[in-house]
């Protein structure tokens, strides 16, 4: 009786291929006067896709199916050579192609629903949706660029697309310390780092536009943040209490982060880990507003930016990165006869997720207790704010008294209060 009512598997890919081009016409539906390949003739053409692969197959002969393949995309390349020609005839000055392209794109995502690749279609989807969607502010940004502005992004898109998938996964060193594309994707951190506080500082002003920066980018990456927002600073004097406050920002958003992540994935720390945490972020909170206050705020900098990208600032950047990546490497080397503490101090200096995800993990396998485990979160925390220091004390020591002090009493305030509770507990 089940069987009876099983639903076959081409008419599921037939009704999800039709929803998926019937969303990319909907979108096109939006401007009638430009549409010339709407909901109907694109969600059509996507549900004819599964059909064609089915059908192909049914011989079991790759040669069949390739013809019917070559079929089903000369008539989705028909169609889009057809709305060029229609086009053309009405509008011979701004003809465009991206319909066409639109149409072929949708025949393509059929074929792929035909071989049940659905997280590719709907991955694909939903880019194309949102990159047609943003058509006019796509435009618009474009048209704000500058020359230099236009080539950095360029840059940018060359070292994700390009240089990134090609670098070494493995370590180049003698150590196992050194990944190359791990350096690469904090370098791009930088880069959108230095590009959010851009676009935030021209958009909320110069002393609002750090803080949110600083509030966003701690989540991603926080010593990347010290980098750029001591940078920022030391371009301009009147940036210093703007950027320590966005620095102090990075640090909670950090604490938040890290303890989240241990008490996600194992819950008994939370006991432990608390106290420490909530002194933490009290200590940041209170220190971040005595910045803020006592500080002078100011709508814009007297800073040059040409361009929202430095990369010879991300350079240098991550110059310092390897160091402290060596650094940390070597203290794990001699951690191992000290303890588990010093490994997560030394992991910690790279990647305090990191040693909260490992914190978690041993502690869920028995391999240490509630407390131990909440020691290495804490240490992953006071080792990344360490960083921070060296980092912030090498590029710009005028933020030592709002930024970097703030920073030290944070992390002793942690560990102060983890030794009171181990010893109460």
């Amino acid at each position: 009786m089940h069987e009876l009512f099983e639903v076959p598997t081409l008419l599921v890919q037939v009704v999800v291929a039709i929803a998926t081009g019937g969303l990319i016409g909907l979108e096109r539906e939006r401007l009638p006067a430009r549409k010339y390949a709407g909901l109907r003739t694109l969600a059509l053409l996507c549900g004819a896709g599964p059909v064609v692969v089915y059908v192909g197959q049914l011989d079991g002969s790759s040669a069949i199916l390739g013809l019917f393949l070559g079929i089903y995309l000369g008539l989705a390349a028909a169609v889009a050579l057809s709305v060029v020609l229609i086009r053309f005839s009405l509008e011979e000055a701004d003809i465009g192609f991206t319909t066409s392209v639109t149409v072929f794109l949708v025949g393509l995502l059929g074929v792929l629903i035909g071989y049940e690749r659905y997280f590719e279609s709907t991955s694909i989807l939903i880019i194309a949706v949102l990159v047609l969607a943003e058509r006019d502010r796509l435009h618009r940004y474009v048209d704000s660029l500058s020359d230099q502005e236009l080539l950095d992004t360029l840059k940018l898109g060359a070292l994700v697309f390009i240089l990134y998938p090609i670098l070494p996964s493995e370590p180049i060193d003698p150590y196992d310390a050194v990944v190359l594309q791990d350096v690469l994707l904090f370098v791009i951190f930088v880069l959108l780092i230095q590009f959010a506080a851009y676009l935030s500082m021209a958009q909320l002003g110069g002393s609002r536009g750090l803080a949110v920066t600083g509030l966003l980018a701690g989540g991603a990456n926080s010593f990347a943040a010290a980098g750029v927002l001591a940078r920022l600073a030391k371009q301009s004097r009147e940036a210093v209490t703007a950027a320590s406050f966005a620095l102090l920002l990075a640090t909670l958003t950090m604490i938040l982060r890290n303890v989240g992540i241990a008490v996600a994935l194992a819950y008994p720390i939370l006991w432990t880990v608390s106290a420490p945490a909530a002194v933490m972020v009290a200590v940041t909170l209170a220190a971040a507003g005595l910045v803020w206050w006592n500080g002078e705020t100011h709508e814009e900098f007297d800073i040059d930016l040409d361009s929202p990208f430095s990369f010879r600032a991300a350079a240098k950047f991550s110059v310092a990165y390897i160091a402290i990546l060596l650094v940390s490497v070597g203290g794990e080397e001699v951690a191992g006869d000290i303890g588990l503490y010093a490994t997560a101090f030394a992991g910690g200096l790279i990647s305090s997720a990191a040693v909260s995800v490992t914190a978690a993990t041993v502690l869920s396998n028995g391999g240490v207790g509630a407390q131990a485990a909440a020691g290495m979160v804490l240490l992953g925390i006071a080792a990344s704010l360490t960083s921070k220091i060296v980092l912030v004390e090498w590029i710009n020591d005028e933020m030592r008294s709002r930024a970097a002090a703030p920073m030290v009493l944070i992390g002793l305030a942690g560990l102060g209060t983890f030794l009171v509770v181990v010893t109460v507990i």
